[in-house]
């Protein structure tokens, strides 16, 4: 399966909503994961994003406004 970026923009206002808010709230995890003394607490959190942004997207990755933000 050829691996594509999907501009999230181009999805129903709803679905491209749901889509960012996951992909957002994974990268302020990864964030503050960084600065965290205790990383491996987030790691669970981060791995439930990214299977539910997988479930949006497959394997593909995400661009907005021409930039990829996933992965």
């Amino acid at each position: 399966m050829e691996k594509k970026t999907v501009e999230v923009e181009s999805l129903p206002e709803n679905e491209a909503f749901k889509l960012r808010l996951e992909i957002y709230l994974r990268i302020n995890a990864l964030r503050v994961q960084k600065l965290s003394e205790n990383k491996e607490k987030f790691n669970d959190y981060i791995k439930e994003r990214e299977r539910i942004i997988r479930e949006m997207v497959g394997e593909n990755s995400v661009s907005e406004g021409g930039k990829v933000i996933y992965p």
